[in-house]
């Protein structure tokens, strides 16, 4: 049905493994993974414009677990490492982005929100779906 499928995850080994096997099950194309580092301005809420070498350095090493926790998460998934991908920068940006630039076809995300207006889409979920090149697909993640 799909040709390309990018799910982007939260490294939640549970939340990955339930989105993994929707798209495994939404068709018989490529399925690639993506997780997206928030810069550590956003993280700790120090100022966008401090970017010294420990902000590098702290970002670093969070790109660095995030791909070692890709490659434990999807060992065995049938994902070869060169279709995990880890970047830094917002995650929606990021997420159409890669689409955009592995000609994917649909984006697959979870959801985990329940409060306000949160509770019909979390919010990295709402921002992937406004403004996405491609169709959307939503999924109610357990928490």
């Amino acid at each position: 049905m799909f040709d390309k499928i990018l799910v982007a995850v939260d490294l939640d080994p549970e939340g990955a493994e339930l989105l993994l096997k929707k798209a495994q099950s939404l068709g018989s194309g490529e399925v690639w993974a993506i997780h997206v580092v928030e810069p550590q301005f956003v993280q700790y809420s120090i100022d966008p414009t401090f970017t010294g070498a420990l902000t590098r350095a702290m970002e670093q090493d969070a790109i660095s677990a995030a791909r070692a926790r890709m490659k434990e998460i999807f060992s065995g998934s049938g994902i070869p490492p060169e279709r995990q991908l880890v970047t830094l920068g917002r995650p929606a940006e990021r997420i159409h982005e890669a689409a955009e630039a592995e000609d994917i076809d649909t984006i697959l995300i979870g959801s985990h929100a329940r409060k306000g207006l949160r509770r019909l889409l979390g919010s990295t979920a709402n921002a992937v779906l406004h403004d996405a090149p491609v169709n959307v697909l939503t999924m109610r993640v357990p928490e």
